[in-house]
């Protein structure tokens, strides 16, 4: 039986992301200061001959980078290290493999002190950015986009899951005129959400409406509480809603309603920013803590980690979620890469949105760096 260990969740006072956002004026240290180079010279690691897929593969069987069970091997730091992380959500699947780190020791093997605090993302995201933490469990969304751009020593570095495809979370729409109904039919209609503009969701949305013939001015948006959108969406208040999961499983075989699409497929459009400590003198920490998480992935995570009921039953205990819900969707596919573009899409889409500040997407190296999974798994060029 694995060792389980207390995982205690902190949760801080509210603080206010905009005021500590527009008081800094931008931030003492600007992401130019930061390097894409690792802690130390990359050199093979045993057991991940396979832990690296070429960023630009975007299709839709690209299997995931993949180590064998166990690696990469823990390598510990010289000198204890302590890391706070935060996590808006973190009773979450998608959070998993770190939860499972820090429940059995991943981290401890890596000579590493990390704490896990439960904090709303806006002000996770400040407490990062003014390096009061060193770690967020998120997604790049216009408030990350927004302090990068504002010169905020930001990063985000390891993707979180792609969609299983047999995944059904995304948009939903009420069928027309007795046919299922397109996304063309979502024109001046209005689609709910528990998420805003400045959500990743925003990238498949524009991107669906384009395909479509649509911009994002020709969709209205509504702002649901997560109970809330499944009723209005069958109930005809709304015609289209973003669905989550495990809501969409109350939509499956339900006449007059369609699945329009979700993520699009292999490519994270979330997982894990690193601030400005981890970015500067705590980078092999950094190192420390990826190597953590992709052991964790690789061993208990790396394909259907929901078909075995004993390693479910443990799951729950870990993100303190009833087995049986995690039972009715589908394993995630863990995938601790970055897409090359995905930053730019995202961009783009949030700018269509009116969610970010500028008028044209940041260069992926200002957001992106993909050297602390490079180390981790012995990747080189």
């Amino acid at each position: 039986m694995r060792s389980r260990r207390r995982l205690s969740l902190l949760l801080l006072p509210a603080l206010s992301a905009s005021i500590l956002l527009t008081a800094c004026g931008g931030g003492d240290t600007t992401g130019d200061e930061f390097t894409p180079a690792s802690a130390a010279p990359i050199k093979a690691v045993a057991g991940c001959e396979n832990g690296w897929t070429d960023p630009a593969d975007r299709s839709a069987t690209r299997a995931p980078a993949r180590c064998a069970a166990n690696a990469p091997a823990p390598e510990p730091l010289a000198t204890k290290t302590k890391l706070v992380i935060t996590a808006a959500t973190p009773k979450a699947e998608f959070i998993a493999p770190i939860r499972w780190a820090l429940a059995n020791g991943e981290f401890e093997k890596e000579n590493l002190e990390v704490e896990l605090r439960q904090v709303p993302a806006a002000d996770g995201l400040s407490l990062l950015a003014q390096g009061e933490t060193d770690i967020m469990v998120g997604s790049p969304d216009a408030a990350f986009f927004n302090a990068v751009n504002q010169g905020f020593g930001l990063r985000w570095v390891m993707g979180n899951f792609s969609a299983p495809a047999t995944s059904k979370t995304g948009i939903w729409a009420r069928d027309v005129d007795g046919r299922p109904a397109t996304f063309a039919d979502l024109k001046g209609k209005t689609i709910a959400s528990v998420l805003g503009n400045g959500s990743p969701t925003v990238y498949p949305i524009v991107q669906q409406a384009e395909k479509a013939g649509l911009t994002f001015d020709d969709l209205k948006f509504q702002t649901l509480p997560a109970a809330d959108v499944v009723t209005a969406l069958v109930n005809g208040g709304v015609d289209g809603a973003w669905v989550l999961d495990p809501l969409w499983i109350q939509l499956v075989d339900k006449p007059g309603l369609t699945y329009l699409g979700g993520q699009p497929a292999g490519e994270p459009l979330g997982g894990v920013l690193f601030g400005q400590n981890i970015l500067g003198e705590k980078r092999a920490a950094g190192v420390a803590f990826t190597r953590a998480v992709v052991r964790a992935i690789n061993t208990e995570f790396a394909a259907d980690y929901k078909s075995d009921p004993a390693f479910v039953e443990e799951l729950a205990k870990v993100v303190e979620l009833p087995a049986a819900q995690l039972t009715q969707t589908p394993s995630l596919v863990t995938d601790w890469e970055i897409r090359s573009g995905t930053s730019t899409r995202l961009q783009d889409a949030m700018i269509k949105s009116g969610a970010l500040k500028y008028d044209a997407p940041m260069d992926e190296s200002k957001v992106v760096d993909r050297s602390f999974y490079e180390a981790a798994v012995g990747h080189k060029d």
